[in-house]
């Protein structure tokens, strides 16, 4: 995960700690309990952002036209899934990987800062179609429609 990510994930979500910290108090102030607890529910949020921006998403690799996530210490094996562009900022991407078997997504931040020489193909490759397993509609019929 790009440092630059990490670093925009950080001033957010502690952007959002001391505004909903702020909101709550001044909500308190004026006796304005019940929205108080509602700005104070915005604050496990934005900790949790601070955590999800810290976690390592693990290594991405493109194989046989399927992509697979290799997710850092304590995980079994990679997870193979499907990938999707959320942005496209040229030299930064922000990417989620749906792994199959309904387990949680993970939002990976790639750049080009992290791999000069490989993001031209890197980019290729996210970019081109996956290929249909043989056998599964993939071959066009013997005979086309008339």
């Amino acid at each position: 995960m790009a440092r630059a990510w990490r670093r925009a994930v950080f001033a957010l979500a502690a952007l959002a700690l001391v505004v909903g910290a702020l909101w709550a108090f001044t909500l308190l102030d004026r006796g304005e309990t019940r929205l108080a607890w509602l700005a104070l529910a915005t604050l496990p949020l934005a900790a949790w952002a601070l955590r999800a921006g810290r976690s390592q998403a693990g290594v991405l690799r493109d194989e046989g036209g399927s992509w697979w996530l290799e997710t850092p210490a304590g995980a079994a094996r990679p997870l193979a899934g499907t990938l999707r562009i959320a942005f496209d900022f040229g030299a930064w991407m922000l990417l989620r990987f749906e792994p199959e078997g309904g387990r949680p997504r993970h939002w990976l931040a790639p750049s080009q800062a992290d791999m000069p020489e490989a993001w031209p193909a890197f980019r290729r490759a996210v970019y081109s179609p996956r290929i249909a397993p043989a056998g599964l509609s993939a071959q066009a019929p013997a005979d086309p429609p008339a």
